[in-house]
This record gives structure tokens, C-alpha cells and sequence, in this order.
């Protein structure tokens, strides 16, 4: 019978530890009021109307941002566990929200996505090193509901930019020549082209995120990002 007291003392001990282990790793805001990282922010989310963001309680957008735009690259402080907040312009309702942890000193982007119970924000970090031979700097990310959730990426002459690129991730960064890119996105699966677009206007040395979308009636969209 003293045992097991004894273990059950053991037991109950130990699920308090436990329970504040995980009470303490679940804390949300951690932040480093010494540390700075910059983060960018898009409306990539085509039925949401303008947006307002708001990271870690401090409004860093205050509305405005429709769908499409991009913010410049705002300084803030960095930390752990931050909740990310996208607010439909006069309301105080989350549209969608995020949890994003950062290192002093880098960049991020984050991005409003989808709609519904499907609306999410996802964030990916920026390599901002510009460039050199007159060669510019991009990387995909697919964030489209309506296309297959693992795509290919062709150039005009059907070479392959980036393959089994899944749904909410991003690419690795391509040079390419400026100017004018054709891409062509095909499921990886069915390997049917699902749409063909030009993005235009690339300028060397510049740096972009090119993303795929769903327009408000569920057609594919691609936009593209300056990061420099």
C-alpha cells in the first residue's frame, strides 16, 4: 500500500511537470526586445477584401492592403511563437491568423491565403543577396486551392523550372534573364497543363517571389513579389 502511495505521488508529480512543460512551450508572443528581423506582407487571398496585419498585438499594417498588394519590408522584433493576424478592414474579426518564429536579422514574407475555412497565412523567409550578370532572382510558391496540390513548372521551351512543388511551400531560387518569363504549370500527378502565364517586367538584379493563386471565381492567377 505505501508504494504504491508512493507511485501515485510519483505519477501526479510528474503530470504537473509535464503539464507546465507544455504550458510554458505553448506560450505565444515570446519576444526578444533586443532583437530586429524585417518582414513584408502580401494579400494573396482574392475574396478578401482590404486587410489590415498585426503581428504579436502591434498593428504593423493598419488596413488598406487589397488583394495583390504588398507592403515594403517592415522592422520589427523578432521572437518565438508570434501570432500573425489578418483583419478585414473595420472589424476586429480574424480573417486568418499564424504562428511565426524568427532569428534576428533575416527577412520574411508572409502571405494571405485562400478563403473560408481554408483561409491560412503562411510565411517563408527571403534570401535578399542581389544577383550579379545582369541575371535575376525568383522563386515560386504555389498557394493555389483550385490547382493540384503537387505541380510542375515549365519554361516556354518545356524545361523543367522547379518539379513536385507541394501546395503552402516555396521553391528554391532560379536565375533567369530578365524580361519576360513564360511558365507553364502542370500537375505532377496527371501531368495536364493547368495554365500558361507571362510575367512580365523582370528587371536584372531584382529579386521576386512568383506566386500561383485562385482568382475570386476559382481561375488560376500567378502574381509576382519585389524584394529588392
Amino acid at each position: 500500500m505505501k508504494t504504491t502511495a508512493i507511485y501515485r505521488k510519483l505519477f501526479t508529480g510528474l503530470a504537473l511537470v509535464i503539464a507546465a512543460a507544455s504550458f510554458t512551450s505553448c506560450k505565444k508572443n515570446t519576444i526578444d526586445p533586443s532583437g530586429q528581423f524585417n518582414i513584408k506582407v502580401v494579400n494573396a487571398a482574392a475574396t478578401s477584401g482590404p486587410q489590415s496585419f498585426t503581428l504579436a498585438n502591434s498593428v504593423l499594417v493598419s488596413g488598406g492592403l487589397s488583394f495583390g498588394d504588398a507592403s515594403a519590408y517592415i522592422t520589427a522584433p523578432s521572437g518565438k511563437n508570434m501570432v500573425m493576424e489578418f483583419k478585414t478592414d473595420g472589424t476586429n474579426s480574424d480573417y486568418a491568423t499564424g504562428s511565426l518564429y524568427t532569428a534576428n536579422g533575416v527577412s520574411f514574407t508572409v502571405y494571405l491565403v485562400g478563403k473560408g475555412s481554408s483561409a491560412r497565412v503562411k510565411s517563408f523567409e527571403d534570401d535578399l543577396a542581389t544577383p550579379n550578370n545582369g541575371k535575376v532572382k525568383v522563386k515560386f510558391i504555389h498557394l493555389s486551392d483550385a490547382a493540384p496540390s503537387v505541380i510542375t513548372i515549365k519554361n516556354s521551351a518545356g524545361d523543367d523550372l522547379v518539379t513536385t512543388l507541394v501546395r503552402d511551400i516555396s521553391s528554391g531560387y532560379k536565375y533567369v534573364d530578365p524580361g519576360t518569363l513564360t511558365v507553364q504549370f502542370y500537375g505532377t500527378a496527371s501531368r495536364n497543363n493547368i495554365g500558361n502565364f507571362d510575367v512580365t517586367d523582370l528587371q536584372a538584379g531584382k529579386i521576386y517571389t512568383i506566386y500561383l493563386t485562385d482568382s475570386a471565381s476559382g481561375s488560376l492567377l500567378v502574381n509576382k513579389v519585389l524584394h529588392n
